[in-house]
Parts: structure tokens; sequence; C-alpha cells
């Protein structure tokens, strides 16, 4: 058992280092997303950090995440960025919504996708190594301590980097893309975001057509 966990370990860490060998590819898609939907709203302020909108509607979630997926990253999206008192949580933020928005870019290469996705599968099976229980079955403190142990292993702290990353595009994007519902980050961090705001041919995706359109 043992030596099937350790095998299990290595395999996870060397799909890490695959993935860190093409991140190139991953930065071009990240950067004019990011550039969009964080520096054209934030003024360039946050540009340096790593119901649904007009963009969202339609999209079948379930063909990107199951349920059990969705359930598994939703927690630990919280466990992540939880609400306290000083402030809205990964909940608040709709940062769920956000991500599989994400998720369905066309642009974003298929194997960066899948990454994310396979992560899932990775926090399940360390569950199972840790605890012989499925992620949903481990009581909260059980998911804390896991999600805890799980940063400290190289791809562990890749993959929560990655999802934490998204999370805080869920808190400063605009509402149209699915997260930060009302503002509520832009209020937390007293952010006024400029009027007007942006109409669907200068929102992500649609501005590169419109850009390209006007070349």
């Amino acid at each position: 058992m043992a030596r099937l966990t350790i095998m299990l370990k290595e395999s996870r860490n060397h799909k890490v280092k695959q993935i860190h060998q093409r991140k190139e590819s991953f930065e071009r898609w990240q950067l004019p997303r990011k550039k969009f939907i964080i520096g054209s709203t934030m003024g360039g302020l946050f540009t340096s950090l790593p119901s649904i909108s007009i963009i969202g509607q339609g999209i079948n979630y379930i063909d990107v995440l199951s349920q059990t997926q969705l359930s598994l990253i939703t927690s630990v999206q919280n466990i992540l960025f939880p609400h306290d008192s000083n402030g809205p949580g990964a909940y608040d933020v709709m940062a769920d919504k956000y991500l599989l928005w994400v998720l369905k870019d066309k642009r974003m290469d298929p194997e960066e996708q899948d990454y994310i996705v396979n992560g899932i599968s990775w926090v399940e099976e360390t569950a199972e190594e840790n605890y012989s229980l499925t992620y949903s079955e481990l009581s909260q403190s059980q998911k804390e301590k896991l999600i805890t142990n799980i940063a400290k292993e190289n791809w562990g702290k890749s993959w929560l980097g990655v999802i934490l990353n998204f999370i805080f595009e869920a808190l400063l994007s605009d509402p149209q893309y699915g997260g930060n519902p009302e503002g509520i980050g832009w209020d937390w961090l007293q952010h006024n975001p400029g009027f007007p705001r942006p109409t669907v041919p200068l929102l992500y995706p649609e501005i590169l057509s419109t850009v390209s359109k006007n070349q």
C-alpha cells in the first residue's frame, strides 16, 4: 500500500512537471483573458495577480464537470478562500460558476483544461490514500487537513495555486463574466469600476473578434 501511494504521488508530480514545461502556451491563453476581464475593469490595479453572465448563458456545465467533481472543487475553493468577518469568500463571489465558464473557453489549451480537471481526481486519490474514504465522506476538519497536506506536495502546491488564481479573477472581474455578483468584490475593496460598463462586443472573448474586424 505504501509503495502504491508513493507511485501515485510520483505520477501526479510528473504530470505537473509536464504541464510546467508547456507553461508558455498556458500563459498565452491566460494573458488576453486576464487583460480584458480584470485589467479593463480594475484599471490595471490587479493585472499582476495571477444569475449566470451574458457570456455564460446556455453553457451545459455537466459537459465540463460532473456534479461530484463540481462539489469537490467548490469545497476546495471555499477552504482556500473562506467567507469570514473580513470579507466575502469563494462561495460569495461565485468562484465555481466563474471557473466553469473558464473551462468552456475554446481558446483554453485542452491539456491545461485536463490539468484542472485531473487535479480533482488527484484530490480524490489522496483522500482515499489518507483516510480510505471519498472526499465527500470526509468531515470538514478532515477536508481542511487534507488540503493543507496536499499544499505541501509539488503537484498540490501547483494545482491549488491555479485554483486560487481563478478565485481572484472571480473576485475582481465584471459580474457579466459570472463571478463577483453585484460587484461584491469591488465593494469589499472599495473600488469604483467606472462607467459605462463594457457592452457585449467589448467583453472577452467577443472583444477579440471586435478588434479583428476593426483592423
